[in-house]
């Protein structure tokens, strides 16, 4: 029996594989983490109708999984009904993006030399959003804390930025590295002004 760990992106269509190397005609079976039966070879006694037949023959059962939660992560099984019967599980695991993403600013108008303090956070995440900091194109170290709820996470990330007059209207970008998206960012344009 052969099979790959699959990992999706919430609410997205995971694919799993069951396949045998030399096929002798035995029965091959589906079951989910509970051990519920998903498919005994093209029959599906899970009344889930999320799940669905994409190949069945003698040497492969490929089932999709829709609308994927993170109540489906878990390992399911490969089984084959030689004799002795033979068993592998593949791992689900689910991904989720940051909800939203917001940078909070200490003040909207800071005087030159003057330190401000910029929030950003990234909600409800999994795994965990790693933030990045850029000002223009440069970028800046931030210090992250992660909160755990059930199974997801809010990151939130402090900057402290000492701002010169070159910083008015520049924008500071909090981006995100998340395996579940691709360039999720958000800016927030400094207003500094000058003491003459």
């Amino acid at each position: 029996l052969v099979t790959e760990d699959v990992t999706v992106v919430e609410g997205e269509v995971a694919t799993i594989s069951c396949r045998v190397k030399n096929s002798d005609d035995s029965v091959i079976q589906l079951l989910n983490p509970n051990r519920q039966t998903i498919y005994f070879k093209d029959f599906r006694p899970l009344k889930d109708s999320r799940f669905q037949l994409v190949n069945f023959s003698n040497s492969e059962l490929r089932v999709s999984l829709t609308n994927v939660s993170i109540s489906d992560e878990g390992r399911y099984f490969c089984q084959l009904y030689t004799d002795p019967p033979q068993e592998i599980y593949t791992t689900m695991t689910v991904l989720v993006p940051p909800r939203n993403l917001m940078i909070d600013i200490q003040k909207d108008i800071a005087t030159e030399g003057e330190e401000i303090e910029l929030n950003c956070t990234a909600m409800a995440s999994r795994p965990a959003t790693t933030i990045r900091w850029f000002k223009g194109n440069k970028e800046l170290p931030g210090k992250s804390e992660v909160e755990q709820w059930s199974d997801m996470f809010t990151v939130t990330s402090q900057l402290l930025l000492t701002v010169g007059r070159e910083d008015d209207g520049v924008p500071v970008i909090c981006l995100v590295d998340h395996p579940a998206v691709k360039d999720l960012q958000t800016q927030r344009y400094l207003e500094v002004m000058c003491e003459y």
